[in-house]
């Protein structure tokens, strides 16, 4: 089964490599340059067709890991008429710029899917739930490595000390009936100790299923800036939060009471189950703009974090990663097939907006060099610079992949 996810993975890939290269293909003809050919993979040719009123060729190739939109003169110069060294730079600009805008427009086009399929970060209330909150116990000294072993005699799968309230609620779910007291059997440094833990019953009942969750404490929940409902609530100092809501397409602000659920750490929560909110098409369309800028912002921090020294090795990864990551989400949680699609597109598009030997935004600045000046830069000088770049680009490439191969899966 697996082997499927990753032939999705490829297609993805593949998808979106195309839609780069036909960005150029389409700035290209619309401004009368002439191509020569344009390409769905590298390598051997597996089919190929030629236009007998053009002279393009557009072809099928072996190697499914990229394409290619082949100018005439684009790397050894031309004087054919149409050839890209030959046309004025503001069009070459154009041209060059169409890759990665047509994949930023896809990540729109795909945000739109995406909230209007799935939803994303902004939750829904599912259900309001009894949370027990710990009043006391006979335990003044909770360590946060001790772990619970069971409740009243019934063996709890979550052994952690700060999952004791959520370890009494399903426990009370199981039974059928909630209580005041429960005796908790723990482990530590190789001894088991019985409490006595005392709780009480609460829920934010001034919330109902179906409110969509927009604001918390007048902040917008936003995931580029790291605004995520979860971080919000972990945040605020206090026992309790305004929430504004949209409840039967009305908004409207409510105070909700935060519980404290750790007994080693200040870990809150307001005892809902929640989903992902799902758009309407209008609502995707005006939210799928800032969406996506949101997601183009998350990659340049991403990088820069690499830059730093922030983030190692392990955040970086090639073609044959990408595919394997794509395969492994999208086999776990087939929902996250839709999440990654803006992503990889905007990805693609702002890394080949960067001023890096090889990619686009590099020749977008040469090409301007050259409008500034009135005359290129000495082309053998230009090819020298951008070929150093691309091996050095498909070596870190190479050399991330192993890694993953090697030493993360």
């Amino acid at each position: 089964m697996y082997i499927l996810y990753l032939l999705l993975a490829l297609l993805i890939l593949l998808v979106m490599v195309t839609i780069h290269e036909f960005g150029h293909y389409t700035a290209g003809k619309l401004l009368k340059f002439k191509i020569n050919e344009f390409s769905i993979g590298f390598g051997k040719s597996l089919f190929s067709r030629k236009s007998k009123k053009t002279g393009e060729v557009f072809s099928i190739r072996l190697i499914p890991l990229g394409g290619y939109c082949a100018f005439e003169g684009e790397e050894n110069g031309s004087e054919v008429e149409g050839s890209f060294n030959k046309m004025a730079p503001w069009k070459r600009l154009i041209v060059l710029f169409c890759g990665p805008f047509f994949n930023i427009l896809s990540a729109v086009i795909f945000s739109v899917i995406l909230l209007c399929s799935t939803g994303y970060d902004i939750p829904k209330v599912y259900s309001v739930e009894s949370i027990p909150v710990v009043v006391s116990t006979t335990v003044d000294n909770w360590q946060s490595t001790d772990k619970i072993v069971d409740i009243n005699g019934v063996a709890v799968s979550d052994a952690s000390v700060d999952s004791l309230s959520y370890s009494i609620r399903e426990y009370a779910k199981n039974v059928g009936s909630q209580a005041s007291s429960y005796q908790v059997r723990y482990y530590r440094e190789n001894s088991y100790y019985i409490a006595t833990v005392n709780v009480e019953f609460k829920s934010n009942e001034n919330l109902k299923s179906g409110d969509v969750i927009l604001k918390v404490n007048g902040v917008d929940i936003d995931f580029a800036k790291n605004n995520t409902f979860n971080n919000l609530i972990a945040n605020i100092d206090g026992n309790s939060a305004i929430l504004t809501i949209k409840r039967d397409g009305k908004l409207q602000d409510v105070t909700i009471e935060l519980y404290n659920l750790g007994l080693t750490t200040d870990y809150k929560v307001i005892g809902i189950t929640n989903e992902a909110y799902k758009h309407s098409f209008g609502e995707a369309l005006l939210r799928a703009i800032p969406f996506t800028f949101g997601l183009a912002f998350k990659v340049l921090e991403a990088l820069w974090l690499l830059i730093s020294g922030q983030l190692g090795l392990a955040a970086v990864g090639g073609p044959i990663t990408t595919i394997t990551t794509i395969a492994t989400f999208t086999q776990s949680n087939f929902a996250s097939f839709f999440v990654l699609l803006p992503l990889i597109a905007v990805n693609l598009g702002v890394f080949n907006l960067l001023p890096i030997p090889a990619l686009d935004g590099s020749k977008m600045v040469f090409t301007t060099i050259e409008w500034i000046r009135g005359k290129p830069i000495n082309p053998k000088v230009e090819n020298a610079i951008h070929n150093i770049g691309f091996f050095i680009l498909m070596g870190l490439v190479v050399i991330a992949d192993i890694y993953h191969l090697l030493f993360i899966r």
